[in-house]
């Protein structure tokens, strides 16, 4: 895969293999190679396909996967402790998964398929993973498909960050990808790692 200093930023889906003028068929999900990747490739692919977020921090990232075929990524995900401080540390949240506009249908829900399985098999003390739904931005197609559960719906936030926090001299969290973004409401979409299939 691409390594920082020449990341994948974008490719036709028909793909000229041994520097022919034939076109390879197009790519489907299935083809694509899941695999741990160098968490600053997925920090720059996030801040070119995310469709809400893009602006994402450089880290600390407990976890970086992509979604690739044959030197190419198609798709990336950024996973840490729950920003949700009522959460439990040892959960996973997926903070950010972003695909290229060409590609493959179905690599998003394959992807998170695979995460979940990598994580039940190497990490299956971390409980559960967990998710947020833009619900302003996306339906949560691809948490059902890939057989995650809604278990909370937040509501509209309006915050005021011109203050500091109550009782410290710090400020707020810059809303980095804008106040719509920010505001919007949250459904958290959670998979148990704990439960093996009967």
């Amino acid at each position: 895969m691409p390594r920082a200093d020449d990341v994948r930023v974008a490719y036709p889906l028909f793909q000229e293999e041994g520097g022919g003028s034939i076109p390879t068929s197009a790519l489907c999900a299935s083809d694509l190679l899941f695999e741990r990747c160098d968490k600053q490739v997925a920090v720059r692919l996030v801040r070119l396909w995310h469709s809400r977020l893009p602006i994402v921090q450089r880290g600390p990232w407990q976890f970086a996967f992509s979604a690739g075929h044959n030197g190419i990524i198609y798709a990336v995900a950024l996973w840490h402790n729950p920003a949700t401080r009522s959460l439990p540390s040892h959960y996973l949240d997926l903070r950010r998964l972003a695909a290229s506009p060409d590609s493959p249908k179905n690599t998003c829900s394959r992807f998170m398929g695979w995460m979940v399985r990598y994580f039940k098999r190497n990490y299956p003390e971390r409980e559960k993973c967990i998710s947020y739904q833009d619900t302003e931005a996306h339906i949560g197609t691809i948490y059902r498909a890939a057989g995650w559960t809604p278990t909370y719906l937040g509501n509209k936030r309006q915050r005021d960050r011109t203050k500091k926090r109550a009782g410290t001299h710090r400020g707020y969290r810059w809303s980095s990808n804008g106040l719509e973004a920010d505001a919007a409401p949250k459904k958290r979409w959670e998979i148990d790692l704990t439960k093996r299939r009967k």
